[in-house]
C-alpha cells in the first residue's frame, strides 16, 4: 500500500508538471500570434485578461481530452526514470517486489485518467462545444465564412449559399434547389437569408427564409407536403410568418449543414449516434468511426502505456535517454497505426469499425507479448 501511495503520487506530480509545461508551451505561443486579435475583442469581452481566461480556459479542457494518453505514458517514464535514477527501482527489485506490483499503481493511474477523459469527453466538452469551434479571429463568432452546398438527405433539397455567420446561424444568400417532389413552385427557392430555428410550438427544426426573391409570389403560394407533412411552408398554412417569408422543416442542425469538425469532435456519443440514425444527416464514415474509436479509446490508452512500461521495468536496463527514445519510436509507431487505420475508413477502403478497431487488434498483442516480462 505504502509502494502504491509512493508511486501514485509521483506519477501524479509528473503528470501535472508535463500537462502545465506542454499546454503553457502550446498556449503562450498561440497568445503572441493572436495577441492583436485578442486586443481587439478585449472591449466587447470584458478586459484582455479575461478574454484570455476564457479562451484558454476552454481550450485547456480540449488539450486534456486530445493528449490525456501521451501525458499518462510520459509522466509513467518520468515516474519510473526517477526510481531509476535514485536506484529506488533497484531497491524494489531486490527487496523481492515484483514488476508487476510495481507497474500495477501506475495502470491505475492510466485508468483513472482514462474514465476521466471519457467523463469529459461525454459531460464537459458538449456543454461548451459553440466557444470552442470559434477561432481567435472569430471569438464573436460574427465573422463571416464560406458556406459549401449540402444536400437534406431525407427531403433532398440542396442547401447553397454564399456565406454563414456563425454566431446568428444565419446563411447569407441561400439558394434552395428543390427535387422533383417539390417542385410545384419552381427549381429553387432564393431568398436574402435564411436562419437555423429549432423546433418549438410553431414549427419543427428547421430554416427560416427571409426576403424571398424567388417565387416571387411565396406569400400566396400553397405549402409544399411529402408524404402528408408540410415540408416548405408559407404564410398560408403558418400565420406567423412574416411577407416574404417561408419555413424549410430540416433534422440537419445548423452546425452539421456548416460541416463544421467543432460538431464531431466534441458531440458526445450519444449525440453522434443520433447522427447516425437521423436519415437527413447522411453522416458518410467519419460519424461512425468516430463513435467505435471513442469505444476503443481506454483500451489503446493502457495498449500505449504497456509500450513502455516495460522499457524501464523490463529485465534489460537501459540508461534514461536511451529508454525515452525508445518509447518515443515506439509512440510514432502507435500513432501511424492509429491515423492509418482511421485514413483508410474515412476513405471507404475499409468500415468505419474496422478502422477503429484494427490498431487495438495489431497492437495490444504486441503490447501484451511487449510487457510480459513484468508478469513473470
Amino acid at each position: 500500500m505504502l509502494i502504491d501511495r509512493y508511486l501514485l503520487r509521483a506519477q501524479l506530480t509528473s503528470f501535472l508538471i508535463v500537462f502545465v509545461s506542454l499546454a503553457g508551451l502550446t498556449f503562450v505561443v498561440d497568445a503572441f500570434s493572436n495577441l492583436e486579435d485578442f486586443i481587439t475583442h478585449a472591449p466587447r469581452g470584458g478586459g484582455l485578461w479575461k478574454v484570455l481566461g476564457t479562451y484558454y480556459g476552454l481550450r485547456l479542457i480540449s488539450f486534456f481530452d486530445a493528449t490525456s494518453a501521451i501525458l499518462t505514458l510520459a509522466s509513467a517514464m518520468f515516474a519510473l526514470s526517477w526510481l531509476e535514477r535514485h536506484n529506488e527501482l533497484t531497491a524494489l527489485l531486490a527487496a523481492g517486489v515484483s514488476r508487476w506490483r510495481i507497474a500495477k499503481p501506475i495502470l491505475l493511474f492510466a485508468i483513472i485518467v482514462s474514465g476521466l477523459a471519457m467523463t469529459n469527453r461525454e459531460l464537459v466538452l458538449p456543454q461548451v462545444r459553440d466557444a470552442l469551434s470559434r477561432n481567435a479571429q472569430n471569438l464573436g463568432g460574427e465573422l463571416t465564412q464560406e458556406f459549401e452546398a449540402r444536400y437534406d438527405h431525407e427531403t433532398e433539397i440542396l442547401f447553397r449559399g454564399r456565406t454563414y455567420q456563425l454566431f446568428s446561424s444565419r446563411i447569407e444568400a441561400p439558394s434552395l434547389l428543390m427535387p422533383p417532389s417539390l417542385a410545384d413552385h419552381g427549381p429553387q427557392i432564393d431568398a436574402a437569408e435564411a436562419f437555423w430555428r429549432p423546433s418549438n410550438a410553431d414549427h419543427p427544426a428547421g430554416y427560416l427564409l427571409c426576403g424571398i426573391r424567388e417565387p416571387v409570389d411565396i406569400d400566396h403560394l400553397q405549402p409544399l407536403h411529402i408524404r402528408g407533412e408540410a415540408i416548405v411552408s408559407t404564410r398560408q398554412n403558418a400565420a406567423w410568418l412574416q411577407s416574404g417569408e417561408c419555413f424549410v422543416v430540416s433534422k440537419v442542425s445548423f452546425e452539421q449543414m456548416i460541416g463544421s469538425s467543432a460538431w464531431r469532435q466534441y458531440a458526445s456519443t450519444l449525440q453522434l449516434i443520433s447522427a447516425i440514425h437521423n436519415p437527413s444527416v447522411g453522416a458518410g464514415a467519419s460519424v461512425p468511426l468516430t463513435v467505435h474509436a471513442r469505444v476503443v479509446a481506454p483500451a489503446l490508452d493502457i495498449t500505449l502505456l504497456l509500450f513502455g512500461i516495460p522499457l524501464v521495468l523490463g529485465p534489460i536496463r537501459r540508461g534514461i535517454f536511451i529508454a525515452v527514445g525508445l518509447c518515443v519510436g515506439l509512440t510514432v509507431v502507435f500513432f501511424l497505426v492509429l491515423f492509418g487505420s482511421h485514413a483508410l475508413a474515412d476513405g471507404y477502403i475499409m468500415s468505419p469499425s474496422m478502422g477503429a478497431w484494427m490498431p487495438l487488434l495489431l497492437l495490444a498483442p504486441l503490447a501484451a507479448w511487449k510487457a510480459e516480462p513484468m508478469w513473470q
